[in-house]
């Protein structure tokens, strides 16, 4: 069996004569961001609540999500992509399951009954946001065939319900713009 020797596209670029320059956020260098979003819970919650956790601009290349929450006894949510509820773009600005730009783009019905941190950004492995996707702006990523502008809202859907009361979560997301 060879052993192989591969570079990245950003790595082959770097080496190349004359030396190709890589976008920032794409393999070149760019300030990484990191945006919190901190949810204090409910008595419960039923399935399709929503929790807006995190605004980030619809050019922002997501690079990690990472997610935890104090121990529930029961729960579940997807982590997905919706428009901002700030108007400024004529999108709906009620945030319903109805309308997500994609519901579990991140991650697919994601335990809340454990206080571990959780690697969000493509959980389960195979879901829509992965590893190809995270150079492209996010209004690429999910879809859009063009940038809408403005910002989108990082949401947890519930898809099991929260019955003895949520206790605090938080999401960190890494990007680069």
């Amino acid at each position: 069996m060879a052993i192989d020797h591969v570079k990245s596209t950003s790595v082959t670029n770097a080496d190349a004569s004359p030396a190709v320059a890589n976008t920032a956020g794409e393999g070149g260098s760019a300030p990484a961001k990191c945006n919190t979003g901190i949810a204090t819970g409910v008595a419960s919650s039923n399935i399709d609540a929503t929790y807006q956790m995190v605004r980030v601009p619809s050019n922002a290349k997501i690079k990690r999500i990472f997610f935890q929450t104090q121990t529930q006894t029961a729960g579940a949510a997807d982590i997905g992509v919706y428009y901002a509820t700030d108007g400024l773009i004529g999108k709906p600005t009620s945030l319903l399951a109805a309308n997500a730009i994609d519901q579990d783009f991140f991650a697919q019905a994601m335990s809340l009954t454990t206080t571990t941190v959780q690697d969000a950004t493509n959980n389960p492995i195979g879901s829509a946001y992965n590893p190809s996707k995270r150079n492209q702006p996010l209004w690429q990523a999910v879809g859009l065939t063009s940038d809408p502008g403005g910002n989108f809202d990082i949401c947890l859907t519930l898809t099991t319900a929260i019955t003895t009361g949520t206790g605090v979560m938080v999401m960190d997301v890494l990007y680069t713009d």
